[in-house]
């Protein structure tokens, strides 16, 4: 005769078991949509732009429903907010400064990644929703690189301080790596380094003003 009780619990012990591992392959499976979702809404940038950005197109790309997108990503807000990280992923995380260093260092470390990408990367400065993209982007790092230049502004007042943030900031962003290349020829790696000496060059004369 079989005990009831046994097979009771080997069923409910076998049916924990197996939760974890259909709960991560959900995961995975979720993962992997949201990932081709927006692969679909960049290439759409790339190729449109905003004027015929159309979430239904985005979705033919991605093989799903458009009411798949709007499960991940209920509102514009959403998909901007989303692209601009996977943009930021494929720019590999790219690092925030600290240091006036830092900030030269940032363009040895982002322009030759900009030519890697360049078609999104022109995609994202030419077109309205780009653009909209970016400034999530920029806005967290805008404020790093004010506060990592921060110790060689102290002497400075607030206008020439103003000025030279927003100089030595323009000089590290995509538009001064898409400047270099298109007009000069200029590769993005020569680029990086180029913008690098430019800026330890900046900070090194707003130091010396401090002596």
């Amino acid at each position: 005769m079989y005990d009831m009780k046994n097979i009771t619990d080997a069923s409910t012990d076998s049916g924990t078991a197996t939760r974890p591992y259909r709960s991560s392959l959900r995961q995975k499976q979720s993962e992997a949509t949201r990932q081709l979702i927006l692969e679909a809404l960049a290439e759409q940038l790339v190729s449109d732009g905003l004027q015929d950005f159309s979430i239904a197109d985005a979705a033919k790309r991605a093989g799903v429903a458009a009411r798949t997108i709007y499960r991940y990503f209920p509102n514009r807000e959403a998909i901007l907010e989303a692209l601009g990280e996977w943009v930021d992923q494929q720019l590999g995380d790219l690092p925030y400064p600290s240091t006036p260093d830092e900030v030269a260092e940032l363009a040895k470390l982002a322009f030759p990644r900009f030519e890697q990408q360049a078609t999104i990367i022109k995609a994202l400065l030419l077109s309205e929703l780009g653009q909209n993209v970016r400034s999530r982007l920029r806005q967290k790092r805008r404020q790093a690189i004010v506060a990592a230049l921060s110790p060689v502004m102290d002497t400075l007042s607030p206008e020439a301080a103003q000025a030279a943030q927003a100089v030595i900031g323009h000089l590290v962003t995509a538009e001064t790596w898409k400047h270099l290349r298109d007009e000069f020829g200029v590769s993005g790696e020569a680029a990086g380094e180029a913008i690098a000496w430019a800026v330890r060059t900046l900070v090194a004369d707003l130091q010396h003003q401090q002596d």
